[in-house]
């Protein structure tokens, strides 16, 4: 009884509540009728200066000092979501003390060596799930072979640089065959670079796994639903409610709540008129989730963890084991530069919280050995 009293509580907490306090910076603000009156000036008095009207950079849109200063007007708003503690309360771990993890090799005839034990999750969104960010690492984590596996590795002109780079430890994982096949071969799909404008360090002709995690924890249906670290969003009406790890984890093992993630693979390209381009997926909301249609037929659902090259199959094995159900597409597939350009345009503006840091890849986990993981079913 108890483990519903508290899913009911972390699924109706109060998300459009306000937050304000501090958190954030004062703008090029200046009185209306003295542009050397700024909010240097509104800090000497701000009790009642905070009020005075004026402009943010001489745009000639007026607005209060509270507005244009709002940290010396205290009136910025707080992320509810951030830092939250339990990301280190399931920080790594030896491997030898972990539950399951991800990501595993998602190949025809490939099982794992641990039992299963929490369901799939069919529909996330059905269940109360949201999406609360989207990231990819550069390669896949996942394992699937002909598709997506250790022989389709190539020396592009980005990767080589990135291996050469002593000072860059970011792990590169499984290309794809296809990505392989069009480098080999000098297609005009992967021959010029994209001129990119939100994304960083991202290059066409390579192969990244894009995931969108999901959690009935999120802040769902409110300006602060996406956030980085994905983690914050993942936890974040348990960081609201001040839970200790120990409740957490009980509450997505008794089914309570869940948290999951939907795992896609692209291979970048670049056409000449990217929107006449069949990767273009002109209807496809990208920040919200996966390619459903794509997807379709080949999808491999099983209980893990979450990923990231900062762990290992020895001794750096991710706390949140077991926590997470997947959806992972065992297909390879193409996607337009200028889509993914897109995304990142769209993380920048939808998300209340900074993504500044997920507009570029992050390295890849080595896929997770069969000691460590479960097996994999195409139906949920």
């Amino acid at each position: 009884m108890m483990k519903l009293v508290l899913a009911l509580a972390l699924l109706n907490v109060q998300s459009a509540a306000q937050y304000v306090g501090g958190g954030c910076v004062d703008h090029s603000w200046a009185k209306k009728d003295n542009l050397e009156k700024d909010c240097t000036w509104v800090a000497e008095y701000a009790e009642k200066r905070c009020y005075v009207k004026g402009y943010i950079d001489e745009s000639g849109d007026i607005m209060m000092a509270s507005e244009g200063c709002p940290a010396t007007c205290n009136a910025c708003e707080v992320n509810p979501c951030a830092d939250a503690p339990l990301r280190s309360d399931l920080g790594n771990l030896p491997c030898i003390d972990a539950d399951v993890q991800s990501a595993i090799d998602v190949s025809e005839g490939a099982e794992g060596m641990l039992d299963t034990t929490l369901d799939p999750i069919p529909d996330y969104n059905a269940a109360g799930m949201c999406t609360v960010n989207v990231h990819w690492h550069i390669g896949a984590e996942h394992r699937s072979e002909g598709e997506y596996d250790e022989t389709f590795a190539f020396d592009h002109p980005a990767l080589s640089h990135r291996r050469l780079a002593e000072e860059d430890d970011m792990r590169v994982g499984h290309m794809c065959r296809e990505a392989k096949e069009m480098f080999d071969s000098g297609d005009e799909l992967v021959a010029n670079e994209y001129d990119w404008k939100y994304c960083t360090d991202m290059h066409v002709g390579i192969s990244y796994e894009f995931h969108w995690p999901h959690s009935s924890l999120g802040l769902c249906q409110t300006e602060w639903q996406f956030q980085e670290p994905f983690m914050d969003g993942v936890l974040c009406q348990a960081t609201i409610l001040g839970l200790d790890a120990a409740t957490a984890v009980e509450a997505v093992f008794s089914g309570g709540v869940g948290i999951g993630v939907e795992g896609q693979v692209f291979t970048v390209v670049n056409s000449a008129v990217p929107s006449s381009s069949e990767y273009y997926y002109p209807t496809w909301d990208t920040i919200q989730g996966w390619n459903k249609d794509l997807a379709e037929g080949n999808v491999a659902y099983y209980q893990g963890s979450t990923t990231g090259d900062a762990a290992n199959n020895d001794d750096q094995c991710r706390g949140t084991g077991g926590m997470v159900t997947w959806h992972q597409d065992r297909k390879c597939h193409n996607i337009e530069a200028a889509t993914l350009d897109n995304l990142c345009r769209l993380m920048m503006t939808v998300s209340h919280d900074d993504m500044s840091y997920d507009l570029g890849p992050h390295g890849a986990r080595e896929t997770v050995i069969p000691e460590l993981s479960t097996g994999w079913s195409s139906t949920p």
